[in-house]
C-alpha cells in the first residue's frame, strides 16, 4: 500500500517558480529546503522552468516527477502559478 498524499504550495510574487518547486518538495516531505538531497537540476532545466510561466503563457500546466513526487504546476488566467506536489513516500 502506497504512502502517497497530495500538498498544495503557491509561491511568493517574487520567488522564483524553481525554488518554490525546491520548497514544495521539501515541505511535502518534511524536509529542510537546505538538507535534501534532491537537486531540481538532476531532472529539470531551472532556467527554462522559471521562464515558462509568463504573461505571454496563460493557462499553461506542467507536470514532471522529481524526488519520489509528481510535481504539477498551473498557471490561472493571471499568469499566477500553483504547485501541487503527489508524495509517493
Amino acid at each position: 500500500m502506497s504512502n502517497q498524499h497530495s500538498f498544495y504550495y503557491e509561491p511568493d510574487e517574487d520567488e522564483l517558480l524553481s525554488t518554490a518547486v525546491v520548497t514544495a518538495v521539501a515541505e511535502a516531505h518534511d524536509e529542510d529546503v537546505l538538507a535534501q538531497e534532491w537537486l531540481i537540476s538532476d531532472d529539470i532545466n531551472t532556467d527554462a522552468l522559471d521562464g515558462l510561466f509568463n504573461k505571454h503563457n496563460l493557462k499553461t500546466t506542467l507536470q514532471f516527477e522529481a524526488d519520489s513526487t509528481t510535481v504539477t504546476i498551473t498557471a490561472d488566467e493571471s499568469g499566477n502559478p500553483r504547485i501541487r506536489i503527489e508524495s509517493h513516500r
